[in-house]
């Protein structure tokens, strides 16, 4: 596997998604190119997929709700990487709902991406309780180390 596996989504994208423009080779660009790295991290470890090779490169199609969530985890730890809850200016002072410090996936996110997790076993499922009759069988006599010497059960 590649040192560096690539990203869900693209630099270029996030700068859409922000409204902001992001050029690829500047400091901002390998910051944004980090939070995706991070998001997409997110995202393939709550999803259970990779969608990538061994050598690190994209399996297309990555499915538009893996692709969304990046971008939405990419962006709020691009915006506010301090996760901040409260700013102000003078005598104005605004605050907002940070749900933890750092990236995230909200409730709604993780729902997203549950549809995506490949299907494994669970459910009910049975344990076998029984075990091979012993000798003597179940007549009250319990076997002992000695052979042949039987403890009584009531």
């Amino acid at each position: 596997m590649a040192d560096t596996p690539a990203t869900l989504a693209g630099v270029e994208e996030l700068a859409d998604w922000i409204g902001e423009a992001i050029v690829a080779d500047s400091p901002e660009g390998k910051r944004a190119a980090l939070c995706l790295r991070l998001a997409s991290a997110l995202v393939r470890k709550e999803s259970g997929q990779t969608w990538m090779d061994t050598a690190g490169a994209l399996i297309p199609p990555v499915p538009e709700e893996a692709v969304m969530v990046t971008l939405y985890c990419a962006s709020r730890v691009y915006d506010n990487r301090a996760a901040q809850t409260r700013g102000g200016i003078d005598d104005y002072t605004e605050s907002w709902k940070v749900d933890e410090s750092g990236a995230y996936l909200t409730a709604s996110e993780k729902r997203m991406l549950a549809a995506l997790k490949p299907v494994g076993l669970s459910g009910l499922g049975v344990v076998a309780t029984t075990r091979i009759d012993s000798t003597p069988p179940s007549n009250g006599w319990v076997p002992t180390p000695t052979p042949d010497v039987y403890f009584p059960w009531w």
